[in-house]
């Protein structure tokens, strides 16, 4: 669980970002629990004071053992999108394979799946930010 304090640190930086990538492992089927109410503070605080998530780019990328991560993607897209912030495609869903520490490393579809969303965010960025300096 995040302490208030470190919540209100990742905000600053979060605001301050031109993308906001979230991963998170899926234990359960879904995202964590300490994640989404991190994500649904981010979002009332950007709501709050001007919409500053607005147009960033981004999206999320989750992780698990055998299953769950189509289900946490399309729960985590539900806080970029009603955000009003743009999230960029990939090669496949953004999603990788691994249960201990490092097994991801194996799953080369979903490193190179992971590496495409990260560049294509990275290259929205960089237009967006040539379009509206």
């Amino acid at each position: 669980m995040l302490a208030r304090g470190r919540l209100n640190e990742i905000i600053s930086k979060v605001k301050a970002a031109r993308g906001f990538v979230v991963g998170t492992p899926v234990y359960f089927g879904t995202a964590r629990g300490d994640l989404t109410s991190a994500l649904q503070r981010i979002g009332m605080v950007s709501k709050g004071n001007g919409d500053w998530l607005s147009r960033k780019v981004g999206g999320p990328i989750a992780v698990a053992r055998r299953g769950g991560q189509t289900a946490t993607i399309q729960e985590l897209l539900m806080f970029y999108l009603i955000n009003d912030m743009v999230v960029p495609g990939s090669s496949y869903w953004n999603m990788l394979f691994g249960m201990q520490p490092g097994e991801v490393m194996n799953d080369d579809e979903g490193l190179k799946t992971a590496r495409r969303f990260a560049e294509n965010v990275a290259w929205l960025v960089d237009l967006l930010e040539r379009e509206n300096p």
